[in-house]
């Protein structure tokens, strides 16, 4: 009110003040006083109250003037000076003076000195790092009322929506395109001393590049900050640009622009000359591919086009010369990848060796048209060669890292080893190891305070795949593995929580099954619920996989009985599906993994066993009509083939005359297959034998069609 009192309360760093404060009449400014006490990186917010007017008669409501109040911040502020040459010639050394203003005798500082191509900076819209400004910057102004007043004013009730994502996709660090033609102009000097005098010196080697960068540095000390910033200008007397496409396949045929500028060098003839590395430094020369005088005057600008076309697939380095009048020596150094024509080809040829001496032999033929070095051969024989084991093993080790569903996908079968990966010679035993030891590690980063995992990380609750990923650090922990026991044990009170308070379904529950099949597993499954849904709604379960894992629940539990009418539930639902068919499903499933997922189970607690060597059929089928397969399905593929491996130790085989114990599971390169590889079966039952060849191939594959047409 005009002439009346207020209240105001000055916040900031801490600190607080608050003062009663005469409000002029007729308006005027009211003038806040804060103590000495309020010193460097201190902000202020000040809140005016006015009183209710005791007269209206209306509902109650309330009013706050808001202000930011600045601090100088010039005494806490450093000035960073950088002293380099405006302009210099390429491919050499670019030194960096600094001289720091500011600082009181005896106070230490550091500095870090940054030099960019303004190119680059311009593409990702990249700012001058300005500390100070951050630091010293006005804040959001946050209030925040403590009283009973809003309890009587309306309001409408609003609830923040929830953002979801993910799926069975790549992270950009698994994304890996081209390396760049010519050498990129990025560095950074690292944290620098600055010396008692205020300055400090860094240098960077430029490669042979063009153009404009930027330097920028950043200081502090114990309470001071600051930054600076300059351009210098790198440029040859006579500027070579030469441009190269980023990648081509092989076969194809591509050009070199070279364009040269005489900038402010003296007339003359230049001579430019342009050169090819062989592929393997070591086991070649460079080949001379141009040579020739180019005459220039002051000022004039020549181009050249030399047409490329590579023999061989990889990076391919040509080298750029123009050498003239005063010494001059200009280089360029220009890669670009040459790729096969197809570059991830896969090729499986199955055979049933007979018994007592069915023989297969492999040999060079099998992988003829493909590039030696980029080829790979896995060889798989024995009750589980359908599963392919070694061709699954290669495709999830090329899958990066990426959700949590991945993430457990590829270091799941890798729990196991020595059991089904080592065996082959994927990766030594300490390496795999290390792996599964970062997956843990990992998917702990996407776990919230509840114990939940989400897909991309905390904050998108995802409880089949927290029952999935529970599954995995199970197993991990089963192994030997290093699972930290607080976010473990989280993760299960997570699920006996969801056990405990979720509501009942009339379809889906594959959250659930796999809940109570984890816990169960860890000793924690309230037995209760577990003959509740086998007795009274197990035909409410939609997926074989749930059925299967209520069955194993009951197993490990020892109820006998329900376990093998469950896994009989299950066996019935899955016959009844078609496994050539794709659907997408909440629980990242398809009727191939939950046929994988079926062996595994039965497998593992000894229910339905019988029934594994049909399921194997079934399921070899549908994987080998398969153009691709997900990380769920070669996850749970692989685990059907590790819980298969006491079948494979009644296997008689013979590999080049050696016998063998158990199946033949073996990544081959295409040295191995110089002198051939035979495979006896001396067993007296027929067994099958199944050769994945995955590679690159110097031609293209022949057109196929399945099922459509395309004009």
């Amino acid at each position: 009110k005009s002439g009346g009192k207020a209240l105001v309360a000055v916040l900031g760093s801490g600190l607080l003040s608050s003062q009663e404060v005469d409000v002029p009449k007729g308006g005027g400014d009211v003038v806040i006083k804060v103590g000495s006490d309020w010193g460097p990186g201190a902000y202020a917010t000040a809140l005016l109250y006015r009183p209710m007017d005791e007269t209206a008669k209306r509902m109650p409501s309330r009013a706050m003037g808001v202000q930011w109040i600045g601090v100088n911040q010039d005494a806490n502020t450093l000035r960073v000076a950088i002293a380099a040459d405006v302009k210099i010639p390429s491919a050499s050394k670019l030194t960096v003076p600094i001289k720091i203003s500011g600082l009181e005798a005896g106070e230490e500082a550091r500095v870090t000195v940054a030099a960019v191509d303004v190119g680059i900076l311009n593409l990702t819209r990249y700012q001058v790092p300005a500390p100070e400004l951050y630091f010293y910057q006005q804040r959001k102004l946050g209030v925040d009322v403590r009283d009973f007043y809003g309890r009587l004013i309306d309001g409408m009730r609003a609830e923040r929506g929830k953002i979801r994502s993910g799926g069975d996709g790549m992270e950009s660090e698994g994304l890996k395109g081209s390396p760049p033609v010519e050498d990129t102009v990025a560095f950074y000097s690292g944290i620098v001393r600055v010396e008692a005098d205020g300055t400090a010196e860094v240098s960077f080697d430029l490669p042979g590049f063009n153009g404009t960068v930027r330097l920028m540095a950043v200081a502090w000390s114990k309470n001071k900050l600051g930054h600076g910033t300059a351009d210098v200008i790198v440029r040859d007397a006579v500027a070579l640009t030469a441009s190269a496409p980023r990648f081509i396949t092989l076969g194809d045929e591509a050009t070199l622009d070279l364009s040269i500028h005489n900038v402010e060098g003296a007339e003359g003839s230049y001579k430019l000359a342009l050169s090819q590395q062989p592929l393997d430094e070591s086991k070649g020369e460079a080949v001379s591919l141009l040579s020739r005088d180019v005459p220039l005057k002051t000022g004039e600008r020549k181009g050249e086009r030399i047409a490329v076309k590579p023999s061989e697939v990889g990076l391919q380095t040509y080298d750029v010369h123009v050498t003239g009048a005063g010494g001059l020596d200009v280089s360029r150094h220009l890669s670009f990848d040459v790729k096969p024509p197809a570059g991830d080809i896969k090729r499986t040829t199955v055979k049933e060796l007979a018994a007592n001496g069915g023989k297969l032999t492999l040999s060079k033929d099998i992988v003829a048209g493909l590039i030696p070095g980029r080829t790979r051969v896995n060889l798989s024989v024995g009750p589980t060669a359908r599963l392919d084991v070694p061709g699954l093993l290669s495709s999830l080790d090329r899958y990066p890292y990426g959700c949590a569903e991945q993430t457990v996908s590829r270091a799941l079968p890798l729990v196991y080893a020595n059991a089904v990966a080592a065996s082959i010679g994927i990766a030594p035993d300490k390496e795999l190891k290390e792996r599964v030891q970062k997956a843990v590690e990992r998917v702990f980063e996407m776990q919230d305070s509840s114990g939940a995992f989400g897909i991309w990380g905390a904050g998108s609750e995802d409880l089949w795949l927290t029952g999935y990923v529970t599954d995995f650090l199970t197993r991990a922990k089963e192994t030997g593995y290093d699972v930290r026991a607080i976010p473990f044990n989280q993760a299960l009170d997570r699920l006996q929580n969801f056990i405990a308070n979720g509501k009942d379904f009339e379809s889906g529950g594959e959250d659930r099954a796999y809940a109570l099949y984890v816990l169960a597993r860890n000793g924690r499954a309230p037995a209760g619920e577990l003959r509740y849904y086998a007795d009274t709604r197990l035909d409410h379960f939609s997926t074989p996989l749930a059925k299967a894992q209520i069955g194993a629940a009951l197993s490990m539990m020892g109820d006998k009985d329900r376990a093998e009418k469950a896994f009989a539930a299950a066996l019935s639902m899955f016959d009844a599906l078609d496994a050539s068919k794709s659907v997408a499903r909440d629980d990242y499933g398809s009727v191939l993994r939950d046929g994988a997922a079926l062996v595994t189970l039965a497998s593992e607690t000894g229910i339905s066993k019988s029934e594994a060597p049909r399921l194997i059929n079934v399921i070899s089928k549908a994987y080998l009509s398969r153009a691709y397969t997900s990380t769920q399905e070669q996850a749970w593929m692989l685990l059907a083939a590790k819980a298969l491996g006491d079948q494979a130790k009644e296997t008689k085989l013979s590999l080049g005359g050696k016998p063998v114990t158990g199946s033949i599971l073996r990544s081959l390169t295409v040295e191995d297959l110089d002198k051939g590889i035979e495979v006896t079966n001396g067993g007296s039952v027929p067994t099958d034998a199944v050769v994945s060849v995955i590679g690159a191939s110097l031609t293209l594959e022949p057109a196929i069609s399945k099922g459509f047409k395309i004009e």
